[in-house]
């Protein structure tokens, strides 16, 4: 994790280093505190690293497949919890997905939640309650920690919040 992320640059770019470090990642079903850190933020500082911590089967299999086809290290981080989930995935034999693009899984226009993993599910859920309340929630999962699609991230944010709904305003109304 120290070395690897830096063998490129110290190269020249003359070396590649093609390596997924894969594991758990967060809460396990009980396994105490010595076995449930969430580790994407101390691994999200190595430069040169890159962090992914699906939350579907889907993006599992898509991110897994573009991380080992990746010339630089890469982070594979899974929860122990959602090792058990069953849902559809693409078929198709070269079905990739980029490292670095969030993925928008729900549209909304009145708040915005970004998570990732096991607490992606958890915003789901949030977003059904809100819905209920009268509330249209967007959810972002980031898919990847490093890089992070801050763009989409701000866009929805920026859409979703009272300052961003004024800005755009404004500026359809000096367009005119």
């Amino acid at each position: 994790i120290n070395n690897a992320p830096n063998m490129r640059y110290m190269s020249g770019g003359q070396f590649k280093v093609p390596i997924v470090f894969r594991g758990p990642n967060g809460a396990a079903g009980q396994l105490g505190a010595t076995h449930s850190n969430s580790t994407e933020a101390l691994y999200s500082n190595f430069p040169g690293l890159k962090v992914v911590s699906p939350s579907i089967p889907d993006d599992g299999k898509g991110l897994l497949k573009t991380a080992i086809r990746d010339d630089d290290p890469v982070v594979f981080l899974e929860s122990e919890l959602m090792y058990g989930m069953k849902d559809e995935v693409s078929e198709g034999a070269d079905y990739t997905i980029p490292i670095g693009e969030a993925r928008v899984a729900r549209e909304g226009d009145d708040v915005t939640i970004v998570a990732h993993s096991k607490s992606y599910h958890i915003a789901m859920d949030a977003a059904e309650q809100l819905e209920k309340k009268g509330y249209e929630a967007e959810v972002i999962d980031p898919r990847t920690i490093k890089p992070l699609d801050i763009e989409t991230i701000v866009q929805s944010v920026v859409k979703n919040s009272q300052i961003g709904r004024a800005v755009q305003q404004e500026c359809r109304d000096r367009s005119r």
